[in-house]
């Protein structure tokens, strides 16, 4: 917090759970590779981590009603739109790579699309994760394929 950052190579620092609020001198542009969806035009795709149930797995936790994902429904929410925190309310989305990083056993991955429009936040040095007000769910990956799981 607070921190004057100017001129400071932040490239390949790793800003995951960093509180940059108040933080001078940050390039967004140099320290979040995924600002290039801020590029996109028309749909753009993304991964949602679920429980088995379907809610975020960190919505318990976070004092906000959880929502329950299902494939084939459209979600609309209000979402915080500052860069600088980087979980929040909203609906939370990722690369593939951040949700499996994140997965764990009995675990969903649900694959969402969402339009450009509809994007309310990129955080700051994101590890993989951003936020989106809208969205709808359009299918649910198979864990054997993306290798998280051995077929039996």
């Amino acid at each position: 917090t607070r921190a004057d950052l100017t001129g400071a190579d932040l490239a390949g620092a790793d800003l995951a759970g960093a509180n940059l609020t108040r933080a001078k001198g940050i390039n967004a542009n140099r320290v979040t590779p995924l600002r290039i969806l801020l590029a996109q035009t028309g749909t753009i795709r993304a991964w949602k981590l679920v429980t088995k149930d379907g809610d975020g797995p960190y919505a318990a936790n976070s004092g906000y009603t959880p929502i329950r994902y299902e494939v084939g429904t459209n979600y609309d929410c209000a979402a915080d739109t500052d860069e600088n925190n980087q979980c929040s309310c909203g609906i939370n989305v990722a690369t593939l790579d951040w949700c499996i990083k994140e997965w764990q056993d009995g675990y969903r991955i649900l694959l969402v699309e969402f339009d450009r429009k509809d994007l309310a936040c990129i955080p700051t040095g994101t590890d993989g994760k951003f936020r989106v007000h809208r969205c709808r769910v359009v299918s649910e990956e198979d864990l054997v394929a993306i290798g998280l799981k051995e077929s039996k």
